[in-house]
């Protein structure tokens, strides 16, 4: 597969086969922030006027709607919080469609269609689509915010409702994986989010980040296998087995992605002790962490199975 990318800055092309490519949703295939901000905005005049909206906005993406107004809006009734979810993501929508014709609507981000259609190649339809959703939105709202961005809803569709822990913990991408009866090894997942990076490594899969929503640094410093302004720099093709090839334009100064050592304390609450990209290549499962337990993570010194909290 040859790709030559039409971009500004060096670039090294890395090519890497995989049995299913696992998307985070909100950032990564599609952005909705302008809405989002509205929605938080709403929230802070009816009832939260603590609310830190610039802090918010910048930490609360990656996690379960649920997880961020627990943590956020400081939530302990539980029937009160599922009220509140379906208000917040209500008020997105609404925001969404009412903006839509002046740019604050739903969209899809650059290069995701293209790369969809890559990858279901109809011509291989008997193996499945090859992609899948692993979003921390719930199945109300991500039904609704795909096809307004003009995408279509995938068959392997994992939501906030789908499991029991959502990211950082590994539940989402474990679930996914499983879904499409492959091992995590043989995934890679596709984040905006240091939440997300974390939730992805933690199973398994290798990581490609896209700085869709978050600054070059702050993504690096989860360590994803690969990363790329957006998925345009992304190009893919599907094989007769039904595996799928990717060809990664990212960019040349990145420096390889070390394991992390063992005796290392971590400086993320749940980043997985995977093997770099290029340890990967090298011996695709004899020397492969085991991924994550669902609902576990490690915390900040390092211990390993720690329960991830109900909220976070």
């Amino acid at each position: 597969m040859m790709f030559t990318p039409s971009i500004e800055f060096p670039t090294t092309i890395v090519h890497h086969t995989v049995k299913a490519v696992l998307f985070d949703m909100d950032g990564t295939l599609i952005d909705s922030s302008p809405a989002v901000a509205a929605a938080w905005k709403l929230l802070r005049d009816t009832g939260y006027d603590f609310l830190d909206l610039d802090h918010i906005l910048k930490s609360a993406h990656g996690y379960r709607t649920i997880d961020a107004l627990r943590k956020w809006c400081k939530i302990d009734d539980e029937e009160l919080l599922k009220r509140e979810v379906v208000r917040f993501e209500n008020a997105i929508l609404s925001n969404a469609q009412a903006k839509a014709g002046s740019g604050g609507g739903i969209i899809a981000l650059p290069g995701v269609s293209q790369l969809l259609d890559d990858i279901e190649a109809s011509t291989v339809s008997e193996h499945g689509q090859g992609w899948s959703v692993c979003t921390s939105s719930t199945h109300f709202y991500a039904s609704k915010a795909l096809p307004a961005a003009g995408l279509r809803i995938p068959n392997v569709f994992v939501t906030a409702e789908s499991v029991t822990h959502g990211k950082p913990a590994p539940d989402p991408y474990l679930l996914g994986a499983k879904l499409n009866n492959v091992s995590p090894f043989d995934c890679i997942v596709v984040e905006d989010a240091p939440t997300g990076i974390r939730s992805g490594k933690a199973s398994g899969a290798l990581v490609l980040a896209t700085c869709t929503s978050h600054t070059r640094d702050s993504l690096e410093r989860e360590s994803p296998d690969f990363l790329v302004p957006n998925l345009s720099y992304v190009k893919a093709s599907r094989n007769l087995d039904g595996s799928v090839s990717l060809a990664i334009a990212q960019p040349a100064d990145r420096k390889e992605t070390a394991s992390t050592p063992d005796d290392t304390p971590l400086h993320t609450p749940a980043l997985s002790r995977v093997p770099s990209a290029t340890d990967m290549f090298k011996k695709i499962h004899s020397a492969v962490a085991t991924p994550r337990e669902p609902g576990t993570e490690i915390d900040d010194y390092g211990a390993r199975g720690v329960k991830a909290m109900g909220g976070f």
